[in-house]
């Protein structure tokens, strides 16, 4: 008898060390709340983008485009400190409509300038029409910023460092 129960207990064993984890029934309890984020799609990692050296004092930084045009960034900044007006210069190509620029943190904080204002004449030679910005990231981390002017639209990436 004792023979039969532990041939029994051994099988059991063997069974349940066959079965995947992924077959085993996943119970989620209510309370939870789905995410935005679909489970198909992973955030994309924020690298703050390269800034080029320019004959005056400032760097540049020649945007990532999600249309066709081209987007500068001119930063009157060596380095991005949070709850400091940080003073950016854009050039962008396209025609009419609005000027729009927000910044976005990883964590998924969005900002709108302080202040922009369009520039009639300018010194840097870049493609496109001008404006400033004033950004205040109120958090460290990467920010990505995204400037929309009519149908042309770019982003750049900055490292915020706390104050």
């Amino acid at each position: 008898m004792m023979r039969h129960l532990f041939v029994l207990i051994a099988i059991l064993v063997l069974l349940a060390a066959c079965t995947s984890a992924t077959e085993m029934p996943v119970i989620v309890p209510a309370t939870e709340t789905p995410t935005s984020i679909p489970a198909t799609e992973t955030p994309a990692v924020c690298q703050p983008s390269e800034i080029l050296d320019t004959q005056v004092a400032f760097g540049e930084i020649q945007g990532e485009m999600q249309s066709e045009g081209e987007l500068w960034a001119l930063l009157f900044f060596k380095t991005a400190y949070t709850n400091a007006e940080q003073k950016i210069v854009w050039r962008i190509t396209g025609e009419g409509g609005e000027f729009e620029a927000q910044a976005q943190s990883e964590s998924g904080t969005i900002i709108q300038p302080i202040w922009k204002q369009y520039h009639e004449s300018s010194t840097w030679e870049r493609p496109g029409l001008e404006w400033g910005t004033g950004f205040n990231f109120p958090e460290p981390g990467c920010w990505t910023i995204t400037i929309t002017y009519g149908e042309t639209t770019g982003t750049i990436s900055l490292d915020v460092l706390g104050s």
